[in-house]
C-alpha cells in the first residue's frame, strides 16, 4: 500500500508542475471575489449560468475512481452527454481506476489537483457502499479521513443488487442453488468483489439462510460478472449494468434482487426478492451521484447540484435508468444523502462484525 501511495504522489506532482507552468491554471479558477449570497439558477439559451465570484470558469472534471466500463463510468459518461448544452463550461470525463479504495483516493485526488478544492473536479459515488469502506478498509490509517470528508453534491439515480448465476447452471432458481449449497456445503464458487457492499450483502444472504460458498477473490464486480459469464465461477452479485450485458449475452442468469418490494422488477420477474424470502430491511443499493472534495464552498456546491440536477432531466441518463431493471431517477441533496449514508452505516456497522468482515477483524 505504501508503494501505491507513493506512485500516486509521484504521479501527482508531474501533474501539479505541469498545472504550475499554464498561467492561467490557478486555484481560484479565474473567480472574481464577488459575493455568491442570494444567488438563484438563471439559464440562458438553456445554459445555467456562472456564480457571481465566476465559478466554473474553466472545464469540470467527471472523476470516475473505476474501471470505464463499470456502472460509475457508464453513468458518468450519461451525465456527460446530458450537460452539452447545459454547462457553460466543457464537461471532461477521467477514468481513474484505482485498485483499492476508490472512492477515498479519487477524495485525495481531487483535493491535490488544481481547482479540485473548488468544485473543478467531482467524483462518481455509490454513496452507501463508499460510506462503509470506512469499516471494510483501513481509510482512516491510510487517508487520514473519516466521514466527515464525505461531501455529497447529489443522487440522481437509485439502482438494486441482483444476484446472478451462470445461465447452464443446474439450478433454475435460487431457492434451488441454495439447495444445492446445503448438499454440498463450500462447494459452490461465489466469484467476489471482496470488502465491497456487494460482497457484504452477499455473506448476509448466505449467512441468514445458513448456507456458504467457496470464495474465488476479484478485484471488482466487472471482474467477478465475467468470471461467472465464463463458467468460473457459479454465482455474484452486481449492480443493473454489470449484470445486463451478460444476461442479455446469454451467459448469466438473475435468481435474487436486493430490494424492499415483494416482487422482482419485470425484466426480472422470475427473480425473488429479499423480501420476498424474509428479509425486508435489507439496504444494499447503489445510490449513484457525486462528491466533492472537503473543501469546496457550499456555493459552488449548490451550482453543482443544479447542473446535475438538471443534467438528470435530459434524454441520455433517462434512456439509462429505463435499460436498468429496478432503477429508479430521483434528485437527493447533500443534507438527505448524508442522513441516508448515516442510517446504513449503524445498520451496517453490526452487520458486517457478524460476519467478520471489518478491517480490524481481518
Amino acid at each position: 500500500m505504501t508503494r501505491f501511495r507513493n506512485a500516486i504522489a509521484a504521479a501527482l506532482l508531474v501533474l501539479l508542475v505541469a498545472a504550475g507552468c499554464n498561467s492561467g491554471d490557478t486555484e481560484t479558477g479565474g473567480d472574481s471575489g464577488a459575493s455568491n449570497e442570494g444567488w438563484t439558477p438563471e439559464y440562458k439559451d438553456g445554459k445555467l449560468q456562472p456564480l457571481p465570484d465566476g465559478f466554473p470558469s474553466r472545464p469540470i472534471t467527471l472523476l470516475n475512481a473505476d474501471a470505464p466500463e463499470h456502472d460509475d463510468g457508464l453513468y458518468a459518461r450519461a451525465i456527460q452527454t446530458a450537460l452539452q448544452d447545459i454547462s457553460p463550461v466543457a464537461i471532461e470525463v477521467r477514468d481513474q481506476n484505482y485498485p483499492t479504495f476508490g472512492t477515498w483516493a479519487g477524495i485525495q485526488y481531487m483535493q491535490d489537483q488544481a481547482g479540485g478544492k473548488e468544485g473543478y473536479i467531482v467524483e462518481v459515488a455509490a454513496m452507501v457502499g463508499a460510506s462503509l469502506d470506512l469499516l471494510t478498509e483501513p481509510i482512516e490509517d491510510e487517508f487520514g479521513m473519516t466521514i466527515d470528508d464525505f461531501k455529497p453534491v447529489i443522487v440522481t439515480e437509485q439502482t438494486p443488487f441482483v444476484l446472478v448465476s451462470r445461465s447452464n447452471a443446474p439450478w433454475k432458481s435460487y431457492q434451488e442453488m441454495v439447495d444445492a449449497a446445503k448438499a454440498a456445503p463450500n462447494t459452490l464458487r461465489y466469484a467476489a468483489a471482496s470488502g465491497s457492499l456487494l460482497d457484504i450483502a452477499t455473506n448476509r444472504l448466505m449467512k441468514a439462510g445458513s448456507w456458504n460458498a467457496k470464495v474465488i477473490p476479484m478485484e471488482g464486480s466487472t471482474d467477478a460478472a465475467t468470471a461467472v459469464a465464463a463458467g468460473e465461477a457459479d454465482f455474484t452479485m452486481l449492480t443493473p449494468a454489470v449484470a445486463r450485458s451478460h444476461e442479455q449475452a446469454g451467459k448469466v442468469t438473475a435468481l435474487l434482487v436486493v430490494s424492499k418490494e415483494a416482487t422482482a422488477p419485470g425484466d426480472w420477474s422470475n427473480a425473488v426478492t429479499t423480501t420476498g424470502i424474509g428479509l425486508p430491511d435489507e439496504p444494499w443499493v447503489s445510490y449513484r451521484g457525486f462528491i466533492a472534495a472537503p473543501e469546496v464552498s457550499q456555493a459552488h456546491k449548490d451550482w453543482l447540484f443544479e447542473l446535475f440536477k438538471k443534467a438528470g432531466e435530459q434524454p441520455a441518463p433517462k434512456e439509462r435508468i429505463a435499460n436498468l431493471p429496478g432503477a429508479q431517477s430521483v434528485v437527493l441533496n447533500g443534507e438527505e444523502i448524508s442522513k441516508i449514508v448515516a442510517d446504513a452505516y449503524a445498520f451496517a456497522e453490526p452487520v458486517i462484525r457478524d460476519l467478520g468482515l471489518a478491517y480490524d477483524q481481518k
